[in-house]
This record gives structure tokens, C-alpha cells and sequence, in this order.
């Protein structure tokens, strides 16, 4: 049972208002676990650098179970889980103080060349990468879906965000947890303020690169809120938020 796991603490600044873990800081404290655990592997992100590489993420599902609050002692859990199709898999758990578990997810990712900026099958880059799982255990048994906008759902244009220096990562690209910031900063105030996330799913679909402007669009579907994000006609980002 090979997985990278860490303790720590959780921070003022990742918490809202109700001094709860927020969904955006739990995509953060998932993104940094999996470059630490890759890092421990020969797809590290030394070794695909090299190469001209790089991963990127390109879906993401997460369930939060129970609420983790400002200063409680947690561990985070991630294992590397095999190749699906064109998608390499990656599991997370979070455990509380009480070790209890209190957040999954499932992610898929892709390596980028940083060159080309397109999906790399270069055979060198491949060789490093293991495609044996690290652990049997499923955070979420299936992989992360696609999402799509059900027929007939009217989306209505809610704001946009111009791509700035902050929302920058290493990749020279918007950084993936930024579009969950931005869904959550316009959709309606009553439904954020007043319903905790119990569950998102999230598709990245093109790169955000600084300079550009995404436009949100939102709509209300079987209960479920669809956030999608386009720039110059194409699809950016598409999320679903399942709240309590």
C-alpha cells in the first residue's frame, strides 16, 4: 500500500467565513500532496521537465463528507492509481482529527509537452511513467466523469475573470484551482453563502493563459449547478456543484 501521506494543520487563510475548510483550499492542499507523492516516483516532475513535459490536470472530483474546521490536525492520503485510456489516475483521501474520513477525490491527468502545449506519447516520457497502481483502495471507485450541459438547460452569463499575474502557475497557465475560485466568486450569493459544497466535478478543457478574459456561465439543472467558463468561443472549463 504505497501511498504519500502527509499531517498537518488546517490554516486560517484556508477556511471561510464559518471557519470551515474551503472546497478551493482543499483542491490546493490535493494539488501540492501530488506533486510530493509523484515526486517520490520516476514521473516526477524533475524527470518530465527534462523531457519537455509537464502534467496538468484534467478532471477532478471531490466529495466532502464531513466539514473540517480552522485549526483541526489532518492527513492527507494520495496514490498514484494507473493508466485509464488517455488518463493517468490519482486518488486523495483527507482524514480528520478523529481519523475520520472526511473528504475523496479521484483526478485524472495528462502530460503536457510545454513546447507544444499538446498531450505527449513521447516513448522517453512514457518508459518513465508506471502504470501499475500504487494501492487497490479507491478514494471514488469510478473515474471522474465527463461533464456536460443536459439538453435544454438555459445558461446565463453570470461575469467573467481577466486572466492575471496571480492566477499563474508554473505552467505559464491559469493554475486549475482558480476556476472553482472564480465559479464560486459569481455564482448567487444566497446559494454560496447559505449551502455548503458537498460535491464538484470539474472538467479542463483548454488552457487559460494570462491576458485572457473567461466568461462564467451558470445553470440550475435537477438540482445541481453547471459553471462554465469559455474564452474566444471555446470551452475552457466546465464544473458541477452539488450542494447540501
Amino acid at each position: 500500500m504505497n501511498k504519500f501521506i502527509e499531517k498537518s494543520r488546517v490554516r486560517c487563510f484556508q477556511t471561510d467565513y464559518q471557519y470551515i475548510l474551503k472546497p478551493d483550499a482543499f483542491l490546493d492542499l490535493a494539488q501540492d500532496l501530488a506533486g510530493k507523492g509523484a515526486q517520490q516516483t520516476s514521473f516526477n516532475d524533475d524527470n518530465l521537465r527534462a523531457n519537455n513535459c509537464a502534467w496538468v490536470l484534467a478532471r477532478m472530483q471531490v466529495k466532502f463528507d464531513k466539514p473540517v474546521r480552522y485549526d483541526e490536525n489532518i492527513e492527507m492520503q494520495t496514490w498514484h492509481k494507473g493508466l485509464n485510456g488517455l488518463y493517468f489516475l490519482r486518488d486523495y483521501q483527507l482524514l480528520n482529527e478523529q481519523g475520520e474520513l472526511a473528504v475523496r477525490s479521484s483526478s485524472s491527468w495528462i502530460v503536457m509537452n510545454t513546447e507544444t502545449r499538446r498531450i505527449s506519447r513521447d516513448e522517453a516520457v512514457m518508459k518513465l511513467i508506471d502504470v501499475e497502481a500504487q494501492s487497490s483502495d479507491h478514494a471514488i471507485e469510478e473515474p471522474c466523469p465527463k461533464v456536460v450541459i443536459p439538453k435544454g438547460a438555459e445558461l446565463q452569463e453570470i461575469g467573467f475573470h481577466k486572466v492575471r499575474f496571480s492566477d499563474l502557475d508554473y505552467n505559464g497557465h491559469a493554475n486549475n484551482v482558480q476556476y472553482t475560485v472564480w465559479a464560486l466568486d459569481h455564482l448567487p450569493e444566497d446559494l454560496v453563502f447559505n449551502h455548503k459544497v458537498k460535491e464538484i466535478v470539474i472538467n479542463f478543457n483548454k488552457e487559460a493563459r494570462a491576458g485572457e478574459t473567461v466568461t462564467l456561465y451558470h445553470a440550475e439543472v435537477d438540482g445541481a449547478h453547471i459553471v462554465e467558463g469559455k474564452s474566444d468561443g471555446h470551452q475552457v472549463f466546465i464544473e458541477k456543484f452539488i450542494f447540501e
